[in-house]
């Protein structure tokens, strides 16, 4: 059994104000402060050998940055597949902000839409396929693995992982984990 843990980065000034997907926002002062607790209580529950991927955003690389000190790993990949969506028209918006310009996607969104095509941004094809194709990279690995990720993306890895539709699964809050356990791969003779 291998063990993967999705991370959700730790909070920005854009936290759960703003759309923030390509934009890269460093972390706030609370988020070093939330980074730094989250690694203290994840660091001794991992393997020695895990492997710790980030996406490439400065909120998620300061947040890998923190549980690879505290678990003395020298060593944090960095794979684009994992960086948050691209939102489009919505990126660095509010929610106000984005149903004035677009009252068709916002009214989805509270809706409760999760498969969504951003305008001018990723669409939700896109998205899932991109995240499928790390997320099956790590799992060929059979490596114990912390990945530092997004919202958005850890809500895609988490239904495939679960077997289940992404709309299933809750928004992580910054600076929590997600332990999953991947079975070994069975080879028929």
């Amino acid at each position: 059994m291998t063990e993967i843990v999705l991370v959700r980065h730790a909070a920005t000034s854009w936290s759960g104000r703003r759309y923030c997907g390509r934009s890269d926002p460093a972390l706030s002062t609370a988020g070093r402060a939330g980074a730094r607790v989250l690694a203290d209580a994840l660091a001794p529950t991992l393997a020695r050998e895990v492997l710790i991927v980030t996406s490439p955003a400065q909120r998620a690389r300061q947040t890998a940055a923190a549980i690879a000190a505290a678990a003395g790993v020298d060593w944090i990949e960095v794979d684009d597949r994992w960086q948050e969506a691209d939102f489009g028209i919505a990126e660095g918006r509010t929610f106000d902000e984005l149903a004035a310009l677009d009252p068709a996607i916002a009214a989805a969104l509270a809706g409760g839409a999760t498969d969504v095509d951003w305008p001018g941004g990723e669409t939700a094809g896109d998205l899932a396929a991109r995240v499928a194709a790390a997320w099956a990279d790590l799992g060929a690995r059979a490596r114990p693995a912390v990945v530092v990720s997004h919202a958005g993306v850890i809500r895609q890895a988490v239904a495939l992982a679960r077997s289940t539709s992404a709309s299933s699964v809750a928004l992580p809050e910054p600076a929590t984990a997600v332990r999953l356990v991947l079975p070994e791969n069975r080879r028929d003779g």
